[in-house]
């Protein structure tokens, strides 16, 4: 009866440990590494004048460009496919139909609105583009204000009810970023739970596709990212070789898209206070496996993903300010 009770207890052990394994992905290495740097291709912004660090997005038909050194139109809108530059919008300044510190954009698909974030005046502002086009004189409307406690760092706009996101949370001292779900409608903001027994700070970068129903957060002091479903629970934990649960005192992930079925990372990878910047991307499976390095060449600032011409979108710091790779991954 004795030897019947250990092995009972033998399998259900057993049975965790494999349980615990299955939830975490470790790469010892990340060698196949293909330069691309000679099929980058620049962008012509025509007479169109940015500043050094500007976030791409791909919404709809259009690439949108977030310039948060702007003095003047703070978003440039442009054909996605021909970069036809099609209007500025976006005032800076404290008055009611301006932005006095640019945040993240979202994108409400049905509406044709962009959901412009003033981290300044805590609150987000709608601009209709079809009214923009046909409207010189539109101005914007007030989407919603939001409180102290959490705000939207970066988010994924579904609906009025949902939206996911990563939501900064003041502390005393810091702040720290969490991805989660958001209500507008009623202001609700539910945190994923999970955290990293080995974080105690988290810097994330968020990145979704409701596709594959998979919400990612990939780590910028770890060399680390989660991989969730969409209600929030944990998928993967997938380990880099810089891996160190001590901390290392290094800026790993800079930020992390969804491309297809892939996930795209640009890293760094050297001292937190003293680095080069980003200037590869690790491509991995959906699920976290590690399949290549492409190595740019250049620093990359930011980046996006157009579907549907299959291009990697980027704000270079380099000869190129904005580029593309023709992107079959």
């Amino acid at each position: 009866m004795r030897d019947n009770i250990k092995l009972v207890l033998i399998i259900f052990l057993c049975g965790a440990c494999t349980s615990k394994v299955q939830n975490e992905k470790w790469h010892n290495q990340r060698t196949n590494i293909v330069s691309v740097k000679d099929d980058i291709k620049a962008i012509d912004m025509e007479d169109v004048l940015i500043g050094s660090l500007a976030q791409p997005y791909i919404f709809g038909e259009y690439l949108v460009i977030a310039d948060y050194k702007s003095n003047d139109k703070l978003i440039q809108i442009f054909d996605k496919k021909t970069f036809k530059h099609l209007l500025s919008l976006g005032d800076v300044g404290q008055g009611p139909k301006e932005i006095s510190s640019l945040g993240a954009i979202a994108w409400n698909e049905k509406e044709h609105s962009l959901y412009v974030t003033d981290h300044g005046q805590r609150r987000i502002l709608s601009y209709n583009l079809d009214s923009l086009l046909n409207n010189s004189l539109y101005s914007p409307q007030v989407k919603l204000n939001f409180s102290d406690v959490a705000f939207p760092n970066d988010y994924y706009y579904i609906n009025d009810t949902l939206s996911y996101g990563s939501f900064i949370q003041p502390t005393a001292s810091s702040f720290t970023q969490t991805s989660g779900k958001w209500n507008m409608r009623t202001g609700k903001i539910e945190l994923i739970a999970y955290a990293h027994p080995a974080d105690d700070k988290k810097r994330i970068a968020f990145s979704l596709s409701t596709k594959h129903h998979t919400l990612i957060e990939s780590n910028r002091r770890f060399d680390l990212i989660s991989l969730y479903n969409m209600d929030g629970e944990l998928q993967y934990n997938v380990y880099g070789p810089n891996w160190d649960q001590k901390g290392d005192r290094k800026e790993h992930f800079k930020d992390a898209v969804i491309c297809d079925d892939k996930i795209v990372a640009s890293y760094i990878g050297e001292d937190w206070n003293n680095n080069n910047g980003a200037t590869i991307f690790h491509v991995f499976t959906i699920t976290g496996d590690y399949l290549k390095t492409l190595d740019v060449g250049r620093k990359i600032n930011y980046f996006c993903y157009d579907a549907d011409n299959k291009r990697i979108i980027m704000n270079l710091d380099s000869e190129y300010q904005f580029a593309y790779l023709d992107a079959e991954l």
